[in-house]
């Protein structure tokens, strides 16, 4: 996840919070911070030489951007900014990375009055993972056009046309509007009335694989192997982000697992975050070198425009869910061999992730592969950690094999 997050073209705009356990080898977390603190990533200086920081690493298995499913602490209030940063300033000696004076001023001055013109993002982002460069930008630029509408650089229209208003609890009845004969004229226009939302959620739609491969065995392969995936109802975990209004209470946002977000979301319109209208534009006006995503009155938006996501598809994952490429991938690549390489370059120029680094992965874990998944297998169903049982399930036949591998048990013909 490194090398896309300090090449977002908004860093320094956000705040990076890396969560670890707190009994993290100390070795392994000397050299985590080593790592961030070589590549620039946990302080900037002001013009007056005053620094800030830029990125956390804490100590912590409660985790703040849960799923339904996710054991959670009691204590734990998920997407309470205040409640994290609260936590962490009551454990200094879990504030492995970061400067504790910069986290104290920004949680007294999120405590502030100011909080009511606040909007809160959480952007979730696991280790294996990575994010266009331009992802962040653009949630934060789509969290102006819902939540802060006038500062936005296009006005919405007072009056749209009626087939774009959606038939929900948003239109009156003297909204729907009939011709004589039963016909709806879509070409009428009607009265937008825009209420931005309480809270809403954003996810990425099209979105890479990276698969590994075993470099012995597939010499032409080496870097490992990349497959799209494009999902149009269901939403991937990297780049899943939650905005709310500062004086929201957080507790009141529905705690969603990935896979159930639009699902949940679309059909129930903007009723249930307290929205009203669509945020739409003058189509006259539109810039062709930048389209607006559609809105389609819910508490639920698609991140569009590019590939907004990779995930890294190895024993590291929690879920344990696509490890190997499904027959949809396979037969799209086979179907568009163009894809192939255009993703390769995706991956170098909106991704940054360079094929040296991909090679040196791509061998660690075929050394590694088995090791990687006992410690995956001994973390399930910890706290702060998903718990399934068809994780559990394949975790075990490495841990099988690695056993196997090292006398374990014999396998005898008949």
């Amino acid at each position: 996840c490194l090398p896309t997050v300090l090449h977002q073209t908004a860093w320094g705009q956000f705040l990076w919070v890396i969560r670890t356990d707190p009994g993290l080898d100390d070795e392994i977390k000397k050299e985590l911070v080593n790592v961030l603190d070589e590549a620039g990533a946990l302080v900037k200086k002001d013009d007056d030489g005053k620094e800030h920081a830029l990125t956390y690493v804490i100590g912590s298995n409660v985790n703040y951007i849960v799923s339904n499913s996710t054991t959670l602490s009691p204590s734990a209030r998920p997407f309470d900014v205040r409640g994290m940063l609260s936590d962490a300033l009551s454990k200094p000696q879990f504030i492995f990375a970061g400067n504790a004076e910069s986290m104290q001023m920004l949680f007294d001055e999120i405590s502030s009055q100011r909080v009511v013109q606040d909007v809160f993002l959480w952007t979730r982002l696991d280790a294996d993972d990575g994010l266009n460069v331009a992802y962040m930008e653009y949630i934060q630029s789509q969290a102006i056009r819902y939540f802060l509408p006038d500062r936005y650089e296009r006005e919405i229209m007072m009056e749209i046309p009626a087939e774009k208003l959606r038939s929900n609890s948003q239109q009156s009845k003297n909204e729907t509007l009939k011709k004589s004969d039963g016909v709806e004229e879509n070409h009428k226009l009607i009265k937008n009335t825009y209420t931005p939302p309480q809270w809403t959620y954003w996810c990425a739609q099209l979105n890479i694989d990276w698969f590994l491969t075993d470099p012995s065995d597939d010499p032409d392969h080496k870097n490992g192997t990349v497959f799209p995936v494009v999902h149009a109802n269901v939403c991937v975990t990297p780049g899943v982000t939650v905005a709310m209004r500062g004086t929201f209470d957080p507790l009141n946002v529905p705690r969603l697992d990935h896979d159930k977000i639009i699902s949940h979301l679309r059909p129930k319109g903007g009723s249930i975050c307290k929205r009203t209208g669509l945020s739409y534009f003058d189509p006259k006006e539109i810039n062709l070198n930048k389209k607006e995503a559609e809105d389609d009155g819910s508490c639920f938006h698609m991140a569009t425009g590019g590939i907004a996501a990779i995930r890294s598809r190895t024993p590291t994952s929690a879920g344990m869910l696509g490890v190997n490429p499904d027959a949809n991938q396979l037969g799209s690549v086979r179907l568009q061999p163009k894809l192939t390489p255009f993703m390769w370059q995706s991956m170098k120029k909106d991704f940054r992730v360079l094929n040296k680094d991909l090679l040196g992965t791509n061998a660690y874990f075929a050394e590694h592969v088995y090791d990687i998944a006992e410690e995956n297998a001994r973390g399930q169903c910890t706290k702060g950690h998903s718990c399934k049982s068809s994780s559990k399930d394949l975790l075990q036949q490495y841990v099988d094999l690695k056993r196997g591998m090292e006398g374990g048990f014999d396998v005898n013909d008949g």
